[in-house]
């Protein structure tokens, strides 16, 4: 992947009446990138996607494309693919799938001539497998069929940067897992810039080479999702990317890379290699679920709590668990593989951690609004 931005924002800003919907967005995106935007609903990701297509003029600050100030370049001559969730209100329900492709590459300023046309159509088809539906009308497809020629409709044009606005979730479930190793497949095919929104947490880690997390308008945190996954940035990230138990408490004792964090689940030790907050500083303790063992192994581990257990749950691949802990009104999680045993029927438990599967975050988030209390509170 060559190291050149082809899209770079500085200090971009938009605001609709009084809500300021994108705030300070500095950004830059590499040649052949596959980046996710995830945040919650209305945080700001689609209206960073139309400014960047166009379609929406921000109100202060830069969008370069190619190295080239985007300003003075009119949405259709941007060159940019633009894949939206309503995919359906976008086909000609008149027009065939063959013509329904055809129709973006004829409005080229030249054109390709009717056989090159005719070639792309078969070529992109056929990576998308869907060959069979080419004489084929909108209303006769499926809507994974629909979504996959929306799709080939953006690519065929073989623009160098696609956007995509949550383009999977009207989807069902076995849909969306098919057409996720769509996305990845062509992306390596295309070798294009894929800048893709979503609000599914887990389609965002399996995609993304890196990810984006907004949040009111904001980026909170930009990385690998490993990175974000293991390393959030604040208390924000941390509960918003993946499943996550939260513990307010305050610092009640330092040592070199290791603090003891007072919660309502008692005296825990929280590793830290960082700057050391300081004492009797306020803040929330993250626990990944599976990161926690529980029953008779819990006491191999050095944060150890007694729980009861209030729910189990076996999906095939793991076993969730919910225990409620005296002193803390939310029920935590706890993840396991596979189908174990660890408890039996027992009701009254234990669960335990290593301090350095804990993180304790003063910063809640880059906002600098959010409370505390707001983040237990928040959507997952």
């Amino acid at each position: 992947m060559a190291d050149q931005s082809v899209i770079s924002i500085d200090s971009l800003r938009k605001q609709f009446a009084d809500e300021l919907v994108l705030d300070r967005i500095d950004l830059s995106i590499n040649d052949g990138e596959f980046c996710v935007v995830i945040g919650p609903s209305g945080c700001g990701k689609s209206t960073l996607l139309k400014c960047i297509a166009g379609v929406t003029d921000p109100d202060s600050g830069e969008i370069h494309l190619r190295g080239k100030n985007a300003e003075a370049t009119p949405a259709r001559n941007r060159n940019i693919g633009l894949v939206f969730q309503e995919f359906e209100e976008t086909l000609f329900p008149h027009k065939t799938v063959e013509e329904n492709i055809a129709f973006g590459l004829k409005q080229k300023a030249e054109p390709p001539s009717e056989d090159q046309i005719g070639d792309q159509i078969d070529e992109m088809l056929d990576l998308l497998a869907i060959s069979h539906t080419k004489s084929s009308y909108p209303d006769e497809l499926s809507g994974g069929q629909q979504q996959r020629v929306e799709l080939a409709r953006q690519l065929v044009r073989d623009c160098d940067i696609t956007l995509f606005d949550d383009p999977l979730a009207d989807l069902d479930y076995k849909l969306q897992k098919r057409m996720e190793i769509e996305m990845r497949r062509l992306h390596k095919e295309l070798e294009s810039t894929f800048l893709y929104v979503t609000h599914n947490q887990d389609q965002a880690l399996k995609l993304a080479d890196r990810l984006i997390v907004m949040n009111d308008g904001v980026i909170e945190q930009i990385g690998t999702p490993e990175e974000v996954y293991t390393n959030p940035a604040n208390a924000f990230v941390g509960r918003f990317v993946g499943d996550s138990n939260l513990l307010t408490g305050n610092v009640v004792q330092r040592a070199d890379s290791e603090i003891r964090v007072e919660t309502p689940v008692g005296e825990l030790g929280v590793s830290n290699d960082g700057d050391q907050p300081a004492m009797d500083s306020e803040g929330v303790v993250l626990i990944r679920p599976e990161d926690i063992g529980i029953g008779d192994g819990a006491a191999r581990y050095r944060n150890e709590v007694d729980v009861v257990l209030e729910g189990k749950t076996y999906t095939g691949e793991i076993t969730e668990y919910s225990v409620s802990a005296s002193g803390h009104r939310d029920e935590l999680q706890v993840v396991k593989p596979g189908k174990p045993d660890k408890i039996g029927d027992k009701k009254e438990t234990k669960i335990g951690f290593d301090p350095d599967a804990a993180q304790f975050f003063e910063e809640i988030s880059v906002t600098g609004e959010m409370q505390v209390s707001d983040l237990l509170e928040a959507e997952q």
